[in-house]
């Protein structure tokens, strides 16, 4: 059975969504292929415009696990800029809350009746256990559906953009690696 790996890489910032300073960029979402259901919650980094960031070693690894051979690996990434103050004590908490309620979701239509749209919804939803998560600015959204065959290392890019002519503006690149074995 093959073996999938996705990990971030880093994240650049070409231009903050907050016009008076660096934003506090953090990752929401979940992974599941397999046996395996991996929830994404990385912890907010720090970033200013044209700066590029790695997250930290805990938060880097997205997914892995076996993935049965014709497979793949489907569910979703949303970004925001934090700006209303979090307990990110309930780290744990909030993880476990997640990983129930996408294993919910999984449970009521199996693992290949789901779309990456719904693990990513219901994922972001879970999180509602955050206070004042819907102050806090999205930055973009991506469903994934990563196949368990291909290169044996893949890299790709995650680019969210606002040009717009308001207040306020972003643009961010996600790169993240995928390793199969």
């Amino acid at each position: 059975m093959p073996k999938l790996k996705i990990e971030l890489i880093d994240v650049f910032c070409g231009n903050t969504e907050d016009i008076t300073g660096a934003d506090d960029f953090y990752l929401l979402g979940a992974l599941v292929g397999g046996e395996v259901t991996k929830v994404i919650a990385t912890r907010p980094i720090k970033i200013n415009d044209k700066q590029t960031k790695t997250f930290r070693p805990e938060d880097t690894v997205l997914f892995e696990g076996d993935i049965p051979a014709g497979q793949s690996v489907k569910g979703g990434i949303k970004a925001y800029d934090e700006d209303a103050g979090k307990d990110w004590a309930k780290y744990g908490d909030t993880v476990n809350q997640i990983s129930g309620a996408v294993s919910a979701a999984l449970a009521a239509t199996g693992p290949q009746g789901v779309t990456a749209g719904t693990i990513l919804s219901v994922a972001t939803k879970a999180v509602g256990i955050f206070a004042g998560l819907d102050k806090d600015d999205l930055l973009g959204a991506t469903e994934l559906e990563i196949s368990a065959t291909g290169p044996a290392f893949e890299e790709r890019s995650w680019l969210m953009k606002e040009k717009g002519l308001g207040w306020s503006t972003w643009d961010y690149k996600v790169r993240y690696r995928i390793s199969r074995s």
